[in-house]
């Protein structure tokens, strides 16, 4: 259904001039500024925010970012301190930043439990662009994105992190190992 705009309506001098909406305009703006200003008292008093508006006072206030958020990605830590990584380089593979590289190990006999594992394992957060591809390809459960995302620093050299740095107690990534579990439902066979 098309509609046609009358092109030829005729404004008063009143509606040309524009007054009414610039006034109006200038009252919402108003509206909002003194509303929001008011609202910023009670917190800087020690009490509740009253303001309507989403909006946190960070550092102070922090977001909680829901289940399906992508931060930094993380390696889960096994109870023995190991990673759950098998240095398959599925996930370097997949990383369309190149940001992730793996020097694997592999077991010459058998004095470990298992065959493959990564000797280094790095993530340059200064590149990664935190699309989740490499938690995605991941078949063993071995890389999950967490929800840190503060990692922001003035040395781009400090931004890439070594397995040490990547290792992350699984109680802390259980939210989102559920979460992928249910989302992708690669590991449900």
């Amino acid at each position: 259904m098309a509609y046609y705009v009358n092109r030829n309506v005729k404004l008063t001098w009143w509606e040309r001039s524009y007054l009414p909406e610039i006034i109006r305009g200038m009252y919402i703006t108003s509206r909002h500024f003194f509303v929001n200003m008011f609202g910023f008292i009670p917190f800087f008093l020690g009490k509740k925010k009253e303001r309507e508006i989403f909006t946190v006072y960070y550092p102070e206030e922090m977001v909680d970012y829901p289940i399906a958020y992508r931060g930094r990605p993380v390696l889960p830590m096994k109870e023995d301190g190991t990673p759950y990584c098998v240095a398959c380089g599925l996930c370097e593979i997949a990383c369309p930043a190149y940001c992730i590289d793996i020097i694997p190990a592999e077991n010459s006999g058998k004095q470990n439990e298992v065959e493959r594992w990564p000797a280094e394992f790095t993530i340059d957060y200064a590149v990664c662009i935190f699309c989740g591809n490499c938690e995605e390809a991941c078949p063993e459960e071995a890389i999950f994105m967490s929800n840190d995302c503060e990692i922001s620093m003035l040395d781009r050299k400090k931004m890439k992190y070594n397995l040490e740095q990547l290792l992350t107690p699984v109680a802390e990534l259980q939210d989102r190992i559920d979460f992928t579990r249910n989302m992708y439902a690669k590991w449900n066979y």
